[in-house]
């Protein structure tokens, strides 16, 4: 990145009380049991299969599809009513009741677990934010507004933030197209299908506060998408995503689907990112007891394992002073830190234990 584009909160006067605070909440409930009946039809009735005389194809990535739902006057011409993939409590509302909004189907599956895509989507804090966009890619700028609902050792998925963010449109540098911002609730969390399956859920929807009015040059949009993910199998994780944006202005309608299209597209790196974010967590800890290795006073007390290469707490490490022969013959010695694992593991071994007898015998010219 040139440049920090989380650095500054537009709003920082954002703050709910404890009364609103449950109300958002139950808000999210609601939502979030109406999109996972939602999923069960895709599943129980529809057998995971898109009407395409309804839904028309716009993008894939990988295995992953979008649809957008035909115009109404492309179904009033193929005698289909329009389809309520939204319920009426999750369709936007607009100023406008005669806007055509399109909605998004996106269906398809994710190489990866469970866990490590909900470990990915999971983004609370602004520095969670900031590290799944190094990865996801999908959004330009953003801030945390206010928390609402934090992880837990008991829940750690679980999550409810009021976020805002912007999303740069195509030839928005050209001062044709404006810049997009949103102010949305987002939330995250498992829950159950009727028939025991668990289930990841990840929901945006869009909300407004007397604090939050819309920012020059940039025009205020709407949006509400629910994505759900459920293991099929052993590294195979099912995805059902619905959405509807309405972007504000004027906007071509070939403009909103692919901007929408890429936005519902970039799910497919959420297992990557929790990947990633799970081999960062390793890495700053101690590879016998799990602690961190840095603390506020910086890496004091942090070495690496000269033998498995792993980071080493203060506690954990052993300091041997070991004996070498260099070129022209001359005897050194030098400190290294092996970890509590490797040095007595080392202690133990046999020196005739294959490959490394191959070694030593080459070491004492024996062929």
């Amino acid at each position: 990145m040139t440049r920090d584009r989380f650095a500054a909160n537009p709003f920082p006067d954002v703050h709910v009380s404890e009364l609103e605070r449950q109300e958002l909440i139950e808000l999210v409930a609601v939502y979030v049991e109406d999109y996972i009946k939602k999923y069960e039809e895709f599943v129980q009735v529809h057998k995971r299969k898109v009407d395409k005389q309804r839904w028309r194809h716009v993008r894939s990535k990988a295995n992953l599809h979008v649809y957008a739902e035909r115009t109404r006057k492309e179904l009033k011409r193929r005698g289909i009513e329009p389809e309520n993939s939204l319920s009426a409590t999750q369709r936007l509302r607009t100023t406008s009741p005669a806007k055509d909004l399109p909605l998004f189907l996106s269906v398809g599956t994710f190489v990866g677990e469970l866990d490590d895509l909900m470990y990915g989507v999971v983004n609370p804090t602004l520095s969670d934010m900031r590290i799944k966009a190094s990865y996801v890619h999908d959004i330009n700028s953003a801030a945390v507004l206010c928390p609402v609902v934090g992880p837990s050792k008991d829940d750690p998925f679980r999550s409810i933030v009021i976020k805002w963010m912007t999303v740069d449109v195509p030839l928005h540098s050209t001062h044709l197209v404006k810049s997009r911002d949103f102010v949305y609730i987002e939330a995250t969390g498992t829950v159950f299908l009727s028939n025991g399956d668990r289930v990841g859920y990840h929901l945006l929807h869009s909300i407004d506060f007397p604090q939050t009015t819309p920012l020059p040059n940039k025009i205020r949009a709407n949006l509400s998408l629910f994505g759900c993910f459920r293991q099929l199998k052993k590294n195979v994780v099912d995805n059902f995503a619905c959405a509807t944006i309405d972007p504000g202005g004027d906007m071509r309608r070939s403009l909103l689907l692919s901007v929408a299209a890429g936005a519902m597209l970039s799910a497919t790196n959420y297992v990557y990112c929790g990947q990633m974010k799970k081999l960062a967590w390793m890495l700053q800890r101690c590879v016998v007891c799990s602690k961190k290795t840095t603390s506020v006073i910086g890496s004091i007390g942090k070495s690496t394992c000269k033998i498995c290469y792993g980071g080493v707490c203060y506690s954990c490490k052993i300091r041997q002073n070991i004996s070498f022969i260099v070129a022209g013959g001359k005897l050194i010695q030098r400190k290294v830190v092996v970890c509590a694992k490797c040095g007595p593991n080392y202690r133990l071994r046999s020196l005739y234990e294959r490959p490394r007898v191959y070694e030593l015998r080459g070491l004492h010219g024996i062929v």
